[in-house]
């Protein structure tokens, strides 16, 4: 079993939904962001003056259940209601559910990085959480889930396996993110694409950082299926004579 060894505190998280399966297009979008204070506090709000939030409303999405989507900001209560979406720590099968996610137990972090490396989703409602890291991170490592592989690969991802390593290359005719869209690639073979929450990060990091990006799991249904990469971040280092 392979645990994620560099953890890093994420600067925010960001809060994002996707329509139910029966819905099309099934594009994931930002809605919300979570910030944590210096003083210990958490804030939350709802992202509601950006297209994504426009066009998530366009498909159905009507707020947060815990969060009033009336009211843009909300100061107390954010991470409890958050925390629901996962299993207590001091529950007996919470060693189990750190690993599942390729985390040590005891997990020695904040609850803030604790929601953001697990992504605090819950079967059906189509949340999640992203977390964003320093752009000029050392050393990172996490594990996100490849967007899009039913549409990219197709249904078939026999020849994938666990381990086999990716790697990434801009997409500019994607039609939904001509800009800045990212494929995520097996042998040359575009299998999907970086997460849409996470893909301005992945494009900073592609300039400073070198990016091991690996197969962590599989799963999924044989009409839907899901593949799960372990990325690991080290900061390039120039030397001062090519600097």
């Amino acid at each position: 079993m392979i645990f994620i060894e560099h953890i890093v505190e994420p600067v925010k998280l960001l809060l994002t939904w996707q329509p139910r399966l029966d819905q099309k297009p099934r594009t994931r979008r930002v809605i919300g962001e979570i910030t944590p204070g210096l003083d210990g506090s958490v804030t939350f709000r709802y992202l509601d003056d950006t297209e994504d939030y426009r066009e998530a409303e366009a498909a159905g999405f009507v707020g947060f259940p815990a969060f009033d989507p009336h009211t843009t900001v909300t100061k107390h209560g954010v991470l409890d209601a958050l925390l629901r979406r996962l299993p207590p720590r001091n529950r007996d099968d919470f060693g189990r559910f750190l690993t599942q996610h390729r985390l040590v137990e005891p997990f020695q972090h904040s609850d803030i990085a604790l929601l953001g490396y697990t992504g605090a989703q819950l079967p059906g409602d189509g949340f999640s959480i992203v977390p964003v890291f320093p752009d000029d991170v050392d050393e990172c490592e996490f594990i996100t889930e490849i967007a899009g592989v039913r549409h990219v690969a197709g249904t078939n991802i026999a020849d994938i396996s666990l381990g086999d390593k990716l790697s990434l290359s801009r997409d500019p005719v994607n039609p939904i993110d001509p800009a800045d869209a990212l494929h995520v690639l097996h042998n040359g073979r575009p299998i999907g694409y970086i997460n849409r929450a996470m893909r301005s990060s992945f494009i900073t990091w592609m300039k400073t950082h070198d990016i091991d990006i690996t197969v962590d799991r599989l799963n999924g249904k044989p009409d839907r299926p899901l593949i799960y990469a372990l990325v690991r971040l080290t900061h390039r280092t120039v030397h001062p004579a090519l600097a």
